[in-house]
């Protein structure tokens, strides 16, 4: 059965519907609804991650090369031993019922420099090339395991599928073993006693899925004109 290619109008209302979804996702996540975060993952790896039997929508509108991604979280410093979680802020309430957890920077980042791959230095919400915002580290946990903004984005939306790479399936199984992260994904009955105040994933792909729509945003020039073209 031959794949129908979509027409460059219908590729830019599924852009918008992409958009729209993903608008509407984050602010239920800001309203308390954590498990949205699947539902951001979902959208993103829609937009951005190719498999063997479909197309990202940004390679299918042939803006791969045209784009930049903001990154506010920076790559995790080789040199430290302490956990981190870049894209997430910790939120430490005290008093009596204290707690701390974690939440997404936003457009609250700290204005501090952030380390590059390359060990140079950018402003905190400057554009890199995808490949780089993709697959830099971003977080670390208590055993060293290091994880990419692909890894969290593919494992919270549940793509443990055939077509996934070694590296994304061995980083599936480590966010499922991993207490230092929480137990990010599992089957459906036990989404409700999942410990959400330890996890900082789930803060972390709303903080990509920030990302992903305040680059859109300050490239809707670019994406016109690509597409016009």
């Amino acid at each position: 059965m031959a794949v129908r290619i979509r027409t460059r109008a219908e590729l830019v209302s599924t852009l918008d519907n992409v958009v729209y979804r993903m608008k509407s996702a984050g602010e239920r996540f800001d309203q308390g609804k954590l498990l949205e975060a699947k539902a951001l993952a979902v959208q993103i790896r829609a937009l951005l991650h190719d498999t063997e039997k479909s197309h990202a929508l940004i390679n299918e509108l042939g803006l791969q090369r045209d784009l930049t991604w903001v990154d506010t979280a920076g790559v995790v410093d080789p040199r430290s031993t302490s956990a981190a979680a870049c894209l997430t802020l910790m939120k430490i309430r005290s008093g009596r019922g204290s707690h701390a957890a974690y939440v997404p920077k936003l457009e609250l980042y700290p204005p501090a420099p952030i380390r590059t791959r390359d060990g140079g230095r950018i402003d905190r919400g400057s554009r890199i090339p995808f490949d780089h915002w993709w697959t830099n580290p971003v977080v670390k946990d208590c055993d060293g395991l290091m994880f990419s903004r692909r890894q969290l984005v593919l494992a919270m939306a549940r793509h443990g599928s055939e077509d996934d790479d070694v590296q994304t399936v061995a980083a599936y199984d480590s966010l499922i073993a991993s207490q230092s992260l929480g137990w990010v994904v599992s089957s459906e009955n036990d989404w409700e006693s999942t410990s959400l105040e330890s996890n900082p994933v789930m803060a972390s792909v709303r903080q990509i899925s920030y990302e992903v729509l305040q680059s859109i945003k300050e490239q809707r020039d670019v994406i016109d004109a690509v597409i016009a073209a």
